[in-house]
């Protein structure tokens, strides 16, 4: 995959980190530097984590020959894992749960840590399909990190300033992202269409 199916990719799957960061901005009465921070070094982690799990794995199964033709077969996982999280994000969308609100002073890591670790699991899905058509680690690594602290602060400063209404439109959006990318590697490498 190039750099940008990896950016958008990643960015539609951040979004719904955006999309919980936003709602516990709107729950603090103010952000600290420190908090910030704090949250985007622990999402950023868990992003890493996560996909280089799913990548490792698959890597290692296409590079020992378990998977017969692993760049084919990584670009029909990709397209359909892709399709699936964009189901998800707008089944969130169209959900829309209830927050509790209450207000407070700092940020709760672990309201927030189950969260990233259920996006992050999608996150280690689309590793494993990066690790079959095998992409470019340290581009993957800068990508994951410019674009986790990009979706916390944004996140956190968009609930502070205009509540957390406008993450039904972050999900509709990563959906998009997602579902457009993967219907480019399935026109473009699993029917040649393009």
């Amino acid at each position: 995959m190039n750099w940008l199916e990896n950016l958008l990719i990643i960015a539609g799957i951040l979004l719904d980190v955006f999309a919980a960061m936003e709602i516990q901005g709107a729950m603090m009465a103010n952000l600290k530097k420190r908090t910030i921070l704090i949250a985007c070094g622990v999402v950023a982690c868990l992003e890493l984590l996560f996909y280089f799990g799913g990548f490792i794995i698959c890597r290692l199964l296409a590079v020992n020959g378990y998977i017969a033709n692993p760049d084919k077969q990584g670009e029909i996982v990709a397209v359909i894992v892709l399709a699936l999280l964009g189901f998800r994000l707008i089944v969130k969308a169209v959900r829309r749960e209830f927050v509790q609100e209450r207000r407070r002073d700092s940020l709760l890591v672990p309201d927030y840590i189950r969260i990233v670790i259920v996006s992050s699991i999608y996150t280690a899905a689309a590793g494993c399909a990066c690790g079959l058509v095998g992409t470019t680690i340290w581009q993957i690594i800068a990508i994951i990190l410019v674009i986790s602290v990009i979706m916390v602060f944004g996140g956190l400063y968009t609930g502070l300033h205009f509540g957390f209404e406008k993450k039904t439109v972050a999900y509709v959006v990563g959906a998009l992202l997602l579902w457009g990318v993967g219907a480019e590697i399935l026109l473009d490498r699993v029917i040649n269409l393009i």
